[in-house]
């Protein structure tokens, strides 16, 4: 019985390092990398994480994903917490999430005329959702997560950000978006691997998603402005190069997302490709630590520009 318990435990222990290297569900912005590597890998049933992460942007993006300003040089300083929690759903494997950010935009928009320089700080958009397994592991205890070869899986997505954020209409630059939005996905995985806890794992994932937009009712020098839905495809191939570590390369392509001001169509429609890296290590069986920078690298004159930092603590209990 001493043996059995011991590997029992041992089950138990390496379950939940995979658990917490994957269960990230990192839906807060849709930037560089968008959700992220292994974002959407399946996880023990009855997993909850806690992820306490910091986003750094410097280019022409606002902290509202999606809003593009020509000529603007932005930093956008983020905090985020989320808490992410696993359960079965009608027999599918099944996740929820919720996330606040808070932090700070600042910069300038130049133009032929002037510069205008604004900073805005404060509590961002409250961000809802969650994700079902379609085709895939059904959800899995610790000891069937073990042994189980994962193949492919394919699930929905959908999650919804709240104008909760601080906003002032007055503000060159905010922190919130002042308007409702929408993204629907699927995201995709193929498992190379014996096992979720093969050390040479290795996967390939997609994730197209389209994000709709609300108006914003209250912009600055207009009555209303609006955009078209966005566009986007993430791709990420990742590598197991050690129990607890593993190395991802990440790639988005997004087209769409035109914007009007007061019903007029301004042909602003972005068109980019941004590429980056992504590695992850284990610091014990609960908690891990993750690092991704990206760039984009193509785009045409109405796109977004700049780079990403990103890095992510997490706990799972």
């Amino acid at each position: 019985m001493r043996g059995i318990w011991t590997v029992d435990r041992r089950l138990v222990r390496h379950a939940r390092i995979v658990g917490t290297l994957s269960c990230l569900f990192l839906a807060a912005t849709a930037h560089a990398q968008g959700d992220g590597p292994r974002a959407y890998q399946v996880v023990p049933d009855g997993t909850t994480l806690l992820s306490v992460y910091g986003m750094f942007l410097e280019g022409n993006q606002t902290a509202d994903p999606g809003v593009v300003i020509k000529g603007g040089d932005i930093d956008v300083s983020l905090g985020i917490v989320q808490l992410t929690h696993s359960f079965d759903f009608l027999g599918k494997q099944a996740a929820a999430f919720a996330v606040l950010p808070y932090g700070e935009v600042s910069g300038k928009v130049r133009s032929p005329l002037l510069n205008l320089r604004g900073s805005n700080s404060g509590m961002g958009d409250l961000i809802l959702g969650g994700v079902v397994g379609l085709i895939g592991p059904p959800p899995l205890s610790v000891a069937e997560f073990v042994a189980y070869d994962p193949g492919f899986a394919l699930g929905v997505l959908a999650k919804v950000s709240a104008p909760t954020g601080q906003y002032d209409a007055g503000d060159l630059l905010n922190v919130g978006g002042n308007r409702w939005t929408m993204t629907l996905g699927m995201p995709l995985g193929w498992y190379l691997g014996q096992s979720f806890l093969d050390p040479r794992l290795a996967t390939v994932e997609l994730l197209p998603s389209v994000q709709i937009f609300g108006d914003n009712s209250d912009p600055r020098g207009a009555d209303e402005t609006g955009q078209d839905p966005m566009l986007r495809l993430e791709a990420h191939l990742t590598k197991n190069l050690h129990r607890a570590v593993w190395v991802s390369l990440d790639g988005m392509y997004l087209y769409g997302g035109e914007t009007s001001t007061d019903g007029r169509d301004n042909d602003d429609a972005q068109d980019a490709f941004e590429l980056g890296g992504t590695v992850n290590v284990n610091f014990s069986k609960t908690s891990s630590v993750k690092l991704s920078y990206g760039e984009v690298v193509s785009r045409n004159d109405d796109g977004p520009d700049g780079k990403m930092a990103r890095l992510i603590f997490n706990l799972a209990f």
